[in-house]
């Protein structure tokens, strides 16, 4: 293969155009004498799988213990309504927090989110990176958020960014939006195709599998649904665990799917549902539906231990 080189580089920057312009630069930069070195390698093994979640942060998480992703701002509701499950899960090392106010004094993994490969690469060449951060997410969907670039060809920016997640000691997260398989990549919804049917046949859980620490699914569109919930979880878990057997699987559930509201036993349900393919949950919420998510995180036992 032909060494890439900062005058090659700057040839496709003009082939691809305006569009791809961004990334490209944050390439060029990375491998332009004194601005860092080369280029990051990715995760493993040629034909191996990443390094474990429990490797990376140092830790073999309780078998009996579900993982929770939550952003440090519902941590925060949470804790106005009752403070002692949120000192609970702060303090449970298999609870993962998005953006924390702190990453000091708890146990619970502290976690920068991104929606963006750019902006990540960004922080990283200008080591602005919070402190005391043990893991990082990417989630990338059809959305503002995300570059046109990285909307087009998930897969390509899901491996850049574990590749330089892994080269700066970070934990990865992968959590790309089905709607993503809505807009005009290389591989994309047919006619009549559901969005859950394109995201498996265009095989992106087992690519993010296979890069990730963690990957995630977005259920929570679905999780009202019992068959369609369980069909779509069932279909990704396979293709993720053969590629990689020791990718931990979360499930995305929220208390306001499409724009209905879910109680808390109806998100336990669901939770229950989805249990026999998933080692834990991401749960969105809003500040109105507070009392619902407690519930919930007092029902489900692998939470509350």
């Amino acid at each position: 293969m032909r060494r890439l080189t900062a005058r090659s580089l700057r040839g496709v920057m003009r082939r691809l155009g305006p569009v791809f312009a961004v990334p490209a630069m944050l390439l060029l930069i990375a491998i332009t004498p004194g601005a860092g070195g080369h280029l990051p390698r990715p995760p493993g093994r040629p034909g191996s799988g990443p390094p474990t979640l429990a490797s990376m942060l140092r830790f073999s998480p309780p078998a009996h213990r579900l993982y929770l992703v939550i952003s440090g701002q519902h941590l925060r509701d949470i804790q106005l309504v009752a403070p002692g499950l949120a000192a609970h899960l702060l303090a449970r090392r298999t609870t993962i927090v998005l953006n924390p106010a702190s990453t000091t004094n708890q146990a619970a993994v502290g976690t920068a989110l991104f929606t963006s490969y750019a902006d990540f690469a960004g922080k990283i060449q200008r080591h602005a990176m919070p402190a005391g951060v043990r893991a990082v997410a990417y989630d990338p969907e059809l959305w503002r958020a995300t570059p046109v670039a990285e909307r087009i060809d998930p897969q390509r920016y899901m491996r850049l960014f574990a590749a330089a997640a892994y080269q700066h000691g970070y934990a990865t997260i992968l959590m790309p939006g089905r709607d993503l398989l809505a807009g005009a990549g290389p591989c994309r919804q047919q006619g009549g195709e559901a969005l859950d049917g394109a995201f498996v046949r265009c095989g992106l859980a087992g690519e993010g599998a296979r890069l990730a620490q963690i990957f995630e699914l977005q259920t929570a569109p679905v999780e009202l649904s019992s068959t369609q919930l369980r069909g779509f979880a069932a279909a990704c878990a396979r293709q993720a665990r053969a590629a990689n057997p020791s990718v931990v699987l979360i499930a995305t559930l929220s208390t306001q799917p499409g724009g209905r509201w879910a109680s808390g036993g109806q998100l336990a349900r669901a939770a229950a549902a989805l249990r026999p393919f998933v080692q834990g949950f991401q749960l969105n919420m809003t500040r109105w539906s507070t009392r619902a998510a407690v519930t919930f995180l007092r029902t489900v036992p692998g939470l509350r231990g």
